[in-house]
């Protein structure tokens, strides 16, 4: 008896650690990603295999590995729990003789799933804050039918003589065994292909967060840089001139006309040579800059002067706090005042980062529901959207953090609140970040995987009908027949039932397909909600890079979009040894039609001159593009330079001869143009930025030379 004991514990203590071994290593490494940070685990799916195959005792060893596995993974002590519940939940419903995928679909629905809620609710302030506990208690559902429909399936498929002798035993009825084996059919492929199903959704739900992200970055990168140089040029052409102009009061007319219609400058002041101020736009702060001690009106210490003094070149200043008349968070635009070759001061435009609506406007549009941070080159806050209460000037700290949800997304931690982000960097090295809610991350994933949880549910629970049914009829004659046994009876019975199993069949297979139709059904609207989904976020990514190319003026590429084709077309022909030109057109005395009619006129005129070229270069090898201002580029590939050259000339000439017809001016205006030109023969190796500025050089010449000039330089390196 002793032996008989020794021995039958040694074999519950072998099953179980092998079989826990199997199950702590099917947690630890081939745990499956189905949404977010949720995973398919497998090793509670071989500890309840293990009770009802073997037995209670063994089934507790495994379940032991099971947990110890989900504590290494620091996994939710609420799920550990819930996990505890669920296996002896089944271990009683077993024992009364419920089938185990039933005993599963109870837990969930009616202890499992509310727990998990509720304990995310009152325990997790971080994920029942973002929405997450409907996707946490939706996927640990789907995970806790998969492990019995995973248990009930290898109790099927192992073989009888393996099995504890009790189990193997258990005499279930017909009836019990067809609701067994009619409910494996669809509930574990339908539950299988739920998770795939829902895995697949989560790796496409958050690649399309990555791809709007870096979008909506990309675009507002773009922005901050038009908006830092369309103010910076206003600065320039306004120093420009005064360096010109000896009218002190068409000068202060000017800048204060200036600043009124570029609001964004709280300021625009002159300075002396000195350092000393002089005069400020908008004239109210003139009264008030009078009664401030003279150590206030100078600037001399500050970098924006020294830098136009000692360099004699513009300067965009980083976030810096203004001092004197108006004490704000600020960024510093300047430029020298040159006077016969001389510094005579500088002009000095400030932005008041606390109220910059020009740039905030243009980010209405692309942020939605989104914020942005935008920070200077030492990290210090240029602006960021209020509903994140950031200062300007407060020093940024770039801190990494981790989401509860996808682990793996780029999270950025500020104010002890993570969100999805992506940060670029614009031309003057500042900072763009796009910050979306995490909330939003969340109801991405959320409107699948709760709908998956509550159609499967439903599948399963319309087909545990049908098939109780189903048995239910299949077993009838028979225990009609062990009832009535008399010949006849049994002669009848072997009729009808030929005829009665051809019908069941029938309608066993029409629910079958009833049921398969059921899912394809919704696998097809949930494919098609995500086709959608993505055909919206490929328009909206080809229409970005199509703004980002282009320039939005004269409908030519910009410089970004011209270097980037012209850059391959260049390596083309270099590979096929064809002949290949480019020329840097520069309009002559543009700057005098803006100052003499407006920027309305000088635009019309640029415009005229971009339709003049491409009416001109009508050859796929040509490309045309705005490389700056009044500044144009042409790159020619093929045919013969000679044609190249041509080919200039006549856009030349006929732009002498172009007149442009603004509307609100009677008379026409003309203008010419200087062009540079670079031809490249044989094996050149020259670099599209070695030949722009060979091409700048030749521009050069045109200008000393009288302007309304073609200049070219032909390249044959053999």
């Amino acid at each position: 008896m002793r032996d008989f004991f020794t021995k039958n514990t040694l074999n519950i203590l072998a099953k179980g650690s092998l079989l826990g071994v199997i199950a702590f290593v099917a947690n630890i490494l081939f745990a499956i990603p189905i949404y977010g940070s949720e995973t398919l685990s497998w090793g509670l799916g071989i500890a309840l295999f293990t009770l009802i195959s073997f037995g209670l005792s063994p089934a507790i060893i495994v379940f032991a590995f099971c947990i110890t596995s989900m504590f290494l993974l620091a996994l939710d002590w609420f799920l550990i729990a819930t996990t505890v519940l669920e296996f002896v939940f089944i271990a009683i419903c077993i024992k009364k003789r419920l089938f185990i995928i039933m005993a599963s679909l109870c837990f969930w629905i009616f202890v499992g799933s509310p727990l998990l809620l509720v304990s995310v609710h009152f325990f997790s302030e971080v994920m029942s804050s973002q929405g997450y506990e409907y996707i946490y208690a939706a996927s640990a559902g789907l995970n806790g039918l998969f492990n019995a429909s995973l248990a009930a399936m290898l109790y099927l498929l192992t073989p009888t003589r393996w099995l504890n002798e009790k189990a193997s035993r258990v005499n279930q009825k017909l009836s019990s065994n067809i609701f067994a084996l009619s409910a494996l059919t669809l509930i574990l492929p339908v539950v299988t292909v739920s998770l795939l199903m829902a895995s697949s959704a989560s790796e496409r739900n958050q690649k399309q967060v990555v791809k709007i992200l870096r979008a909506q970055a990309n675009s507002l990168s773009l922005a901050t840089d038009n908006f830092i140089n369309q103010h910076f040029t206003v600065i320039q052409q306004l120093a420009n001139t005064l360096s010109l102009s000896d009218d002190k009061i068409f000068e202060q007319k000017l800048l204060v006309k200036s600043q009124e219609r570029f609001s964004d400058f709280f300021n625009i002041t002159v300075i002396r040579a000195d350092g000393y101020t002089e005069f400020f736009a908008p004239t109210r702060y003139n009264e008030e800059l009078s009664k401030l001690p003279p150590s206030l009106r100078y600037v001399n210490d500050r970098r924006y002067f020294a830098h136009a003094k000692q360099n004699m070149t513009p300067y965009v200043s980083q976030a810096m706090m203004s001092r004197g008349v108006i004490s704000a968070p600020m960024i510093a635009m300047s430029s020298p005042i040159i006077e016969n070759g001389e510094f005579a001061g500088a002009l000095l435009g400030a932005m008041n980062l606390s109220n910059v609506r020009t740039l905030h406007h243009n980010m209405v549009d692309s942020l939605q529901t989104d914020s942005v941070i935008i920070t200077d080159e030492s990290n210090y806050i240029v602006y960021a959207s209020a509903p994140l209460k950031l200062k300007p000037l407060e020093k940024f700290e770039l801190t990494s953090g981790k989401s509860v949800f996808v682990p793996e997304f780029p999270m950025l931690a500020i104010k002890n609140k993570s969100y999805p982000y992506h940060v670029v960097k614009n031309s003057h090295n500042w900072n763009v970040y796009i910050i979306k809610q995490p909330e939003e991350l969340v109801r991405l994933y959320s409107q699948h995987i709760i709908v998956l949880w509550l159609v499967v549910v439903g599948i399963i629970l319309i087909f545990l009908l049908i098939a109780h049914k189903l048995s239910k009829r299949i077993t009838s004659p028979l225990v009609a027949l062990l009832e009535n046994s008399s010949e006849s009876y049994i002669s009848n019975f072997e009729v009808e039932q030929d005829a009665t199993s051809s019908r069941e069949i029938n309608e066993v297979a029409a629910k079958l397909r009833k049921s398969h139709h059921l899912l394809r059904d919704f696998e097809d609207q949930l494919q098609q909600q995500v086709n959608e989904k993505t055909t919206q976020l490929e328009q909206m990514n080809l229409q970005l890079a199509a703004q980002a190319r282009e320039d939005g003026l004269t409908s030519l590429l910009n410089r970004s979009g011209f270097d980037e084709i012209a850059n391959n077309a260049i390596k083309t022909s270099q590979r096929l040894h064809q002949p290949i030109s480019l020329a840097l057109i520069d309009i002559d005395d543009f700057k005098l039609i803006n100052d003499s009619y407006g920027h309305p006129v000088g635009d019309e005129c640029l415009k005229a001159f971009a339709e003049l070229m491409q009416s001109n270069c009508k050859r796929e090898t040509d490309i045309i593009g705005r490389y700056g201002g009044e500044e144009f580029v042409i790159l020619m590939a093929g045919k013969d330079v000679r044609a190249h050259h041509q080919l200039m000339h006549n856009i030349r000439v006929q732009t002498q001869d172009l007149l442009v017809h603004p509307v609100e001016m009677q008379s026409p205006i003309s203008f010419t143009i200087s062009i540079g030109l670079c031809s490249l023969l044989g094996s050149s190796q020259l670099g599209l930025h070695e030949v722009i500025n060979i091409a700048d050089e030749e521009l050069y010449k045109c200008k000393r030379n009288g302007k309304n000039q073609l200049s070219i330089v032909t390249i044959d390196p053999e």
